[in-house]
């Protein structure tokens, strides 16, 4: 799993993650988005592009959902742009289009929804 910032306007960030999102790639004592975003990262508009993200497992789901609810929990917002069609599929069977912010087209500025 590889994170980089794509692009960076005022508090809203767009953050490409690429690769396979797994237990493997995830250490749970560290945050990778957080490591990336430096302190404070939560508390932004976190644009997360997973169009080259190509594998998701359950550790995977669980470290978005963490995310998700951690942003969150700092005033900020997530949103998951583009899901690899393999990942898109993992997160319809879960229904996690009721828990997060899911979109198939990059959001423009803030506002954009699914």
């Amino acid at each position: 799993m590889k994170l980089s910032i794509a692009q960076q306007e005022g508090d809203t960030v767009r953050v490409a993650l690429a690769g396979h999102v797994t237990q493997r790639e995830i250490n749970p004592l560290q945050d990778p988005l957080i490591e990336l975003l430096g302190p404070g990262g939560y508390s932004k508009t976190v644009r997360l592009d997973l169009s080259d993200a190509s594998y998701m497992d359950s550790s995977g789901v669980g470290w978005l959902l963490s995310c998700n609810k951690r942003i969150k929990a700092a005033g900020g917002r997530l949103t998951i742009e583009r899901p690899h069609p393999i990942v898109a599929n993992v997160f319809k069977v879960l229904k996690l289009e009721k828990v997060l912010n899911l979109t198939d087209q990059p959001v423009a500025g803030e506002g954009g929804a699914a």
